[in-house]
């Protein structure tokens, strides 16, 4: 499934440090060998990696002949489709793929009660021994590596209660966890959850929210002052209503007038 909902921002992060991160906007992106490691050339260069960000989604091409590149821990030959979150490990190094989201750690209301909303959101192994699995958020998930767990995952730095996920009237919401999971290549212990989130709790365990997008906002009314400013507005959407009114009004009396001339005309005779 192509995830297309909009980013504020796509960003290759270098886990050497020495290169500063790389805007992923429209158009391709070429990586290749530098003196300071792995970092992005110009057309006239040898690459290794592609990145191609268009209306279809972000893409990964490797250059022929290069092995041992890996995302997520799963080897990519030629192409593959990314996503915000993902670790790519090419030539000894990692890119990570951040999403700059808005703060998803800030508290938000949930507009509205949504007893099913609860339903339709659904956790989608991507990698580990989950790979491929589903987990509905009918009720609050456990996550870590007790047997009890709803969703067990085993590794290093793993706690027995590693986190929570649960939704609230159609929002997922990730809590209490004992440590730092990424939410689209960003660490946190708490967030927001979206559908199209990839959460990783390290990098084999790796899950994608699926679920109805977010609804639109509704701006609320425009309330400028006390000097009747809002009655003028009304009156202006009042006024442009009766202009697109008018001329099928027109067109219904001059068809009414054509009726009548016939109807007397041929009356008459």
């Amino acid at each position: 499934m192509l995830d297309c909902r909009p980013m504020s921002e796509l960003r290759l992060r270098f886990s050497d440090g020495d290169q500063p991160d790389l805007v992923v906007g429209s158009g391709v992106h070429a990586l290749g060998r530098l003196p300071t490691g792995l970092g992005p050339v110009d057309g006239e260069q040898p690459w290794l990696l592609r990145v191609s960000n268009d209306r279809r989604g972000l893409w990964l091409t490797v250059a022929d002949g290069l092995r041992g590149v890996h995302v997520n821990g799963r080897p990519v030959q030629h192409v593959a489709m990314l996503r915000a979150g993902d670790s790519i490990h090419v030539d000894g190094g990692e890119l990570l793929l951040v999403a700059a989201n808005d703060d998803r750690t800030a508290a938000a209301a949930v507009a509205g009660r949504d007893p099913i909303g609860n339903l339709r959101l659904v956790l989608r192994g991507l990698g580990g021994t989950h790979h491929g699995r589903s987990l509905n958020l009918e009720k609050l998930r456990r996550i870590g590596s007790a047997s009890d767990a709803d969703l067990r995952i085993d590794g290093p730095g793993i706690a027995p209660q590693h986190a929570l996920i649960e939704a609230v009237n159609g929002q997922a919401v990730l809590r209490d966890a004992a440590a730092d999971v990424q939410v689209n290549g960003q660490r946190v212990r708490h967030a927001l959850l979206q559908a199209g989130d990839q959460i990783a709790f390290d990098v084999q365990h790796r899950f994608v929210l699926e679920g109805p997008p977010p609804a639109a906002a509704v701006p609320p009314p425009r309330i400028r002052d006390g000097n009747g400013d809002l009655a003028d507005d009304a009156h202006e959407t009042g006024r442009r209503h009766w202009t697109l009114r008018v001329p099928w009004l027109l067109l219904a009396a001059i068809l009414l007038a054509a009726a009548l001339s016939g109807l007397l005309l041929f009356g008459a005779r």
